[in-house]
């Protein structure tokens, strides 16, 4: 899709505004177009001189359009007038100045309608000529709300409704993806509720664990869809404060000078480079308002940040950034130390003094951002454009509520400025199917998972939180005792204590609310033994169990357990004698094992009448505790021999295939035999 074009101060509109009982005046504009006749093209600069940054090429026959003349001096490098020119090529739209002398076959049209209605205009409509104009922008009433109250507090500001090509539900689906839109939550934001913020999506969190994994340095986390939909929700931002975040991002003379930039870069130490951003406004037709605001966000005003003092020194990599400076953090961003990404993309770009920076920041800003199509610092953040020349993943950080300051800074400057009734444009986003409103999630952890449960003091068979049904058996009585823990210690537990037993099939429902409300709902069954077994019941011990299931143990280990044994295998040996006893299985990382092999190093829990042992798993010739026999076992049992690493506990033990307590040569030899097919080592 070819993207319109928004470094100029003219933005063509190809409808004209028909209304029920009203219709706006129709503007009319003439469009000049030329033909570049230079056989080799031409460069198109960012000022009117060669001595100018070269923008792009400008090839042979390609047609232009003429915005203006300049007379760029004697020494400019053209003998004729310069052009300020628009140049579409296949995706990207540019703005820059080209020599004259090489445009032929100029034409020009008259073009309808170019523009919205004008500031003075919008302030003389009547509320029925406003309403009208909102309608013709395709504003659903949900949005008309808030625009009504901001046209009686501004009436100069102009308001353009934006047609995305996106459903709400697409939207929402494409920018959930994971890692695009973080919230940072350290510890303070954390005592304020803001992890119900957060996603608890596979890959984000840890029910099992409480813990968000951070997708960027320490505290940045994936936000979950409701956060991500308040905040995409451009109604939700239709305030003074925050309504600037939709402002197009193109340079106004009028009012956008030295002492508008001031207004932003309040410290004595940024506002000597105030001149440097509206030098770069200038050329690159970009907002200097937007620039100081991006930059105050981006690397705050205090002379004591390295990134703007030039004071760097040399820094963990060993390199010196001392005259090194990056005021817009270009390349700061998915890194645990930002600072040091910053000055390294300093030092490629050769940004070895403040102007520079500055100007060509700008440049990577006005070219990777407005001239793609992402014209509002809204785009830039979430780029849902229509005229967005690049993929959704092209947004200028992952920050979700980076959007926030840099407009309500821009407000507040405004306002002390007393510029607000000055003509401001802003591009407002629609979204196809979207709901009547949205908002944010409630405040609190999310966590509402059982860490254990546990009926008559015994654990229940392989409990995981993320299970919600169970099925207990119990000696004969006329009631059990069911208790319970919480992973976080913040959510609330129903539906336990003493509970009477209705017959020898009961169900219990246990509910768990987590701090944020949300509610996970437990159902545990309890099965009664016949009241003729219950003394002889009472009787059994871990001992009875373990001597029934033909496996062998000690203190610390358990052994015969046949290769590839499974989960479910081995508890069915353990209980087959025993329907009142519990059986717990973990890995070597302390997590509950529902599924899958035994492995040399998990841990087996066995309860049974209050009685409880936990014993490690040993597969011999399994040192590598991934339930095989492999080469990898044969390379740790060569390197423990020579001393390179040490194999400790059940890890020593599968190894001592002789069961000497000595690992040598002998069973290295074993384990190749097994390999290799000549033996089949033994569990017994």
């Amino acid at each position: 899709m070819k993207k319109s074009n928004f470094n100029v101060g003219i933005i063509f509109f190809a409808s004209i505004f028909v209304f029920f009982l009203l219709t706006f005046p129709v503007f009319a504009e003439e469009k000049v177009t030329g033909r570049i006749s230079s056989t080799t093209g031409v460069k198109l600069r960012s000022g009117p001189g060669t001595s100018y940054d070269r923008i792009a090429g400008v090839p042979h026959n390609a047609r232009v359009t003429i915005l203006s003349y300049v007379d760029g001096g004697n020494d400019s490098g053209c003998e004729d007038e310069w052009a300020q020119i628009i140049y579409d090529d296949t995706n990207l739209s540019y703005t820059g100045y080209i020599c004259s002398t090489y445009i032929e076959d100029i034409e020009t049209e008259i073009v309808e309608n170019p523009t919205p209605p004008a500031s003075s205009e919008m302030a003389n409509m009547t509320e029925e000529e406003f309403e009208a104009y909102l309608d013709s922008q395709g504003f659903p009433e949900s949005y008309k709300v808030k625009l009504r109250a901001l046209h009686k507090i501004h009436p100069t500001w102009i308001f353009k409704g934006v047609k995305t090509e996106y459903t709400w539900d697409e939207v929402l689906s494409l920018e959930g993806e994971q890692g695009r839109n973080l919230y940072n939550v350290n510890q303070s934001a954390k005592e304020k509720g803001l992890e119900g913020y957060l996603s608890t999506a596979p890959g984000d969190y840890d029910f099992a664990t409480d813990t968000f994994f951070a997708h960027d340095g320490v505290y940045w986390f994936q936000a979950n869809i409701q956060t991500i939909g308040y905040y995409i929700d451009p109604r939700n931002f239709l305030t003074e404060n925050y309504v600037f975040m939709f402002e197009d991002l193109l340079y106004d003379p009028s009012y956008q000078n030295i002492d508008t930039i001031n207004k932003i870069l309040t410290s004595e130490f940024m506002q000597q480079y105030s001149q440097y951003f509206l030098e770069a406004a200038q050329t690159y037709n970009v907002s200097p308002m937007f620039l100081a605001s991006l930059s105050r966000q981006e690397v705050g005003l205090s002379d004591t940040n390295i990134v703007t003092n030039g004071k760097a020194g040399v820094l963990s990599d060993g390199v010196d950034y001392t005259g090194y400076y990056n005021f817009f953090n270009h390349g700061a961003s998915s890194s645990p130390d930002p600072k040091l990404k910053s000055l390294q993309a300093a030092k490629e770009y050769k940004w070895n003094n403040p102007r520079i920076s500055i100007i060509e920041g700008t440049y990577l800003i006005a070219y990777n951002y407005i001239m793609c199509g992402q014209y509002t610092s809204y785009f830039q953040r979430f780029n849902l454009s229509p005229t967005a020349t690049k993929g959704i993943w092209h947004q200028y950080d992952t920050n979700i509520i980076s959007r926030l300051s840099p407009a309500s800074t821009t407000f507040s400057s405004y306002r002390s400025m007393g510029i607000l009734e000055q003509e401001f444009s802003f591009s407002i986003p629609i979204y196809e199917n979207m709901p009547e409103s949205t908002t944010l999630p409630n405040l609190g952890n999310p966590n509402n998972w059982l860490k254990e449960l546990k009926v008559n003091n015994t654990l229940v068979t392989n409990f995981s939180g993320g299970t919600v049904e169970y099925s207990v058996t119990v000696p004969y009585s006329d009631s059990v005792t069911i208790d319970a823990s919480t992973v976080n210690s913040n959510a609330k537990i129903e539906g336990i204590g003493q509970k009477k037993l209705t017959g020898d099939k009961t169900t219990f429902t246990i509910t768990v609310t987590a701090q944020n409300g949300d509610v996970k709902t437990y159902n545990i069954t309890i099965n009664r033994e016949e009241e003729e077994n219950i003394d002889e019941e009472l009787k059994y011990t871990v001992t009875d169990v373990l001597n029934s299931s033909g496996l062998k143990y000690d203190d610390y280990y358990l052994w015969n357990i046949t290769l590839a044994t499974d989960v479910s295998g081995l508890i069915n040996i353990l209980t087959k004698d025993y329907k009142t006893v519990s059986i717990n299985i973990q890995n070597r990382d302390n997590q509950i094992k529902n599924e899958g092999t035994i492995v040399t190093g998990d841990k087996v829990t066995i309860s049974i009448n209050g009685d409880s042992k936990t014993l490690e798993v040993v597969i011999f010739g399994d040192n590598s505790g991934d339930g095989n026999i492999s080469a990898i076992d044969l390379l740790n049992i060569q390197k423990h021999i020579l001393g390179y690493t040490t194999l400790l506990g059940p890890y020593y033990r599968a190894t001592d295939i002789n069961k000497d307590s000595n690992v040598s040569a002998y069973d290295l030899l074993q384990v190749q035999k097994h390999i290799l097919g000549y033996i089949n080592i033994s569990q017994q």
